[in-house]
């Protein structure tokens, strides 16, 4: 004898009402839309984005995410390599300190005499250079840019002492850092004449040594990582 369905045997066969599923669904996407157009019409802090970003990853965030490299660590990798394969090398020296990564320039290489006018030569070294710096653009970081001269005085209606024409020759190079888009507000022209060389100007006798006086003139693009303004 085949027994009745009772009122429980059928409502576990009654199928289940998934239409809520499309509304729910509809208004996912008109959310994902919403927060799309507020994206796309906001300005969002950049330097502030990274520094959430870095504090999450300090508090073990993003552990799996792929790693970025750092331009700067970059930079003392590749700068070397660059200066030996352009042949640039003997007119630019690279140096790694506690604190920062120099590039000194020759003065005698990248300036006309007793000017800061940029000699043809210097062009192509510069372009390189700036190459090298440019990806330092986003970085917390200052670029100082320091002119530096030898004892031997000028005197002109342009440059009447050392003090202007160290400044100049570290104007221009920052200005031409401006010009491949750099950030202005890192970075910084020093003049320093002749108040701190690499080597003796004079000998005991106060005659010049023409060698330690090239050696003298130069500038030194300074970038010193975990500063700014």
């Amino acid at each position: 004898m085949v027994r009745p369905l009772t009122s429980l045997h059928r409502k576990r066969e009654e199928p289940e009402d998934d239409g809520w599923l499309i509304t729910f669904a509809d208004m996912c996407v008109l959310l994902m839309c919403f927060f799309v157009l507020l994206f796309s019409i906001s300005k969002p802090d950049e330097k502030q984005f990274e520094k959430i970003a870095d504090a999450l990853r300090i508090k073990g965030f993003f552990n799996d995410a792929i790693p970025t490299e750092d331009p700067y660590e970059k930079l003392k990798k590749q700068l070397t390599v660059s200066l030996g394969a352009s042949g640039f090398d003997k007119f630019i020296a690279a140096t790694e300190t506690p604190t920062s990564i120099d590039v000194e320039l020759s003065s005698t290489a990248f300036f006309v005499p007793g000017s800061a006018k940029f000699s043809p030569e210097a062009l192509p070294m510069l372009e390189m250079m700036a190459g090298q710096i440019l990806p330092l653009a986003k970085a917390e970081i200052v670029v100082s840019v320091e002119g530096h001269t030898d004892d031997s005085p000028v005197n002109s209606e342009l440059y009447p002492s050392n003090w202007e024409l160290s400044a100049a020759r570290a104007a221009n190079v920052v200005r031409f850092l401006i010009n491949k888009e750099f950030p202005p507000q890192k970075l910084r022209a020093v003049g320093l004449a002749a108040t701190k060389p690499k080597a003796p100007n004079r000998d005991a006798a106060g005659n010049a040594i023409p060698a330690n006086q090239d050696l003298n003139r130069r500038v030194v693009v300074r970038m010193i990582k975990g500063e700014d303004f």
